[in-house]
């Protein structure tokens, strides 16, 4: 089995960090979790995380819309409603477009994680099967 680190993009001791397995907390409150994968799975593996990159991004584009939207009306409940709205959606720590970020850094960093495993296995049963030979 290849084993790799996948990186948690939550903070330690969060309900869903805690369900990905053992997460020990890094630098800006994310972890990692150790995972393995059978190396011939890898890189159906790695396409499915380049996906859910894709998809984060096509959302990232609807938080913006979010963000530039207007009050649906005059009266000023309307004008809070809209800036919580975008507040939410927003960059600031803990807005939508602040977490979309971070998770799609954290699968880019797993995705690297498992491309380095995956060579790391290679060359070790390259090396394993010359040695035979050898």
């Amino acid at each position: 089995m290849l084993m790799f680190d996948a990186v948690v993009p939550v903070r330690a001791g969060a309900a869903a960090g805690a369900a990905a397995g053992n997460v020990a907390s890094g630098a800006g409150g994310a972890g990692t979790a150790k995972f393995s994968v059978d190396p011939d799975q890898a890189q159906k593996m790695i396409d499915g995380l380049k996906q859910a990159i894709e998809r984060l991004v096509e959302l990232e584009q609807q938080a913006g819309r979010l963000q530039r939207s207007g009050a649906p009306g005059p009266d000023p409940y309307s004008g809070w409603a809209t800036l919580a709205m975008r507040q939410a959606a927003g960059k600031d720590p803990g807005g939508y477009a602040w977490a979309n970020e971070a998770a799609q850094k954290a699968l880019e960093k797993t995705i690297e994680n498992i491309e380095k495993a995956l060579a790391k296995y290679r060359g070790t049963d390259e090396a394993a099967k010359n040695a035979v030979k050898g």
